[in-house]
């Protein structure tokens, strides 16, 4: 009856505001739910994560990932009919990773919240995401599928500048069987490239060309390793990951992503 009362208040003294649309509403004060405890690709999976962040209308606004999809990148087609197949992009140049997945489209609820976390330094959002992120790593790779989990790295320089890798705060958590291992920085960035954003897919590959190092070498040399980002637009900055991870012995590369842009 007490803690009833005092949320009471705390939702007068200080009422939630929406990270989508701005305006206030009730908070639901449960405890969000853990890593491997819920559907996150469901509708409803996602908006109980997103319940402390977003009103009942912006946290059901996203679109989960669903077949027919490119097999290697993970692209969604635009028609729903048929059968997984490989895209064209993927078709021309089949690249370094072996697939890539994503939990969801890069629109509406989802998208916000990832600008969130990634440009407005509202780092309390990598746990949320984090258990949804893990909940799509569940779906896509089974049990004793993937050696190693990497996240993509930051240039030194933009790593200080923004305070953290949004990256490595979705992983960090992670709640792994013992044969699998976080490796934090597998992978550094030796080049402060230009953001991707804007470029074609040509330019893309060509500002992130050379990139990136590995920062022990020998470390994936048989391993089957997992990179994880926030965003997979043209695959351009995953795929100069891979290169470095097959060359240094790494078996297989896969991609996991918040979201996939279309």
């Amino acid at each position: 009856m007490l803690r009833r009362l005092l949320d009471c208040l705390g939702d007068t003294l200080f009422p939630a505001i929406c990270l989508g649309c701005g305006s206030f509403y009730h908070h639901d004060r449960r405890v969000p739910p853990r890593a491997g405890k819920v559907a996150c690709h469901q509708t409803s999976g996602f908006a109980s994560l997103m319940a402390g962040h977003c009103c009942p209308t912006c946290r059901v606004q996203w679109t989960p990932i669903r077949s027919p999809l490119c097999r290697r990148c993970g692209l969604m087609f635009t028609s729903r009919a048929g059968e997984d197949h490989l895209c064209g992009p993927c078709l021309d140049r089949p690249g370094w990773f072996g697939r890539a997945r994503a939990g969801g489209i890069y629109d509406q609820t989802l998208q916000i919240a990832i600008h969130a976390l990634k440009f407005k330094g509202k780092v309390h959002l990598a746990e949320p995401l984090g258990v949804f992120l893990f909940d799509a790593f569940g779906r896509y790779w089974g049990s004793g599928e993937i050696d190693m989990v990497a996240p993509v790295p930051l240039h030194g320089r933009r790593f200080r500048q923004r305070g953290f890798n949004q990256a490595y705060l979705l992983v960090h958590r992670w709640p792994l069987p013992p044969e699998t291992v976080l490796v934090r920085d597998l992978l550094i960035r030796t080049r402060n490239t230009t953001p991707q954003t804007g470029l074609n897919r040509r330019q893309r590959r060509v500002n992130i060309r050379n990139a990136f190092s590995m920062g022990c070498s020998g470390q994936s040399t048989g391993k089957r390793v997992l990179l994880v980002d926030d965003v997979l637009t043209t695959g351009a900055t995953v795929d100069a990951c891979a290169r470095v991870l097959i060359r240094d012995g790494a078996s297989r590369v896969d991609v996991l992503t918040l979201a996939r842009a279309v």
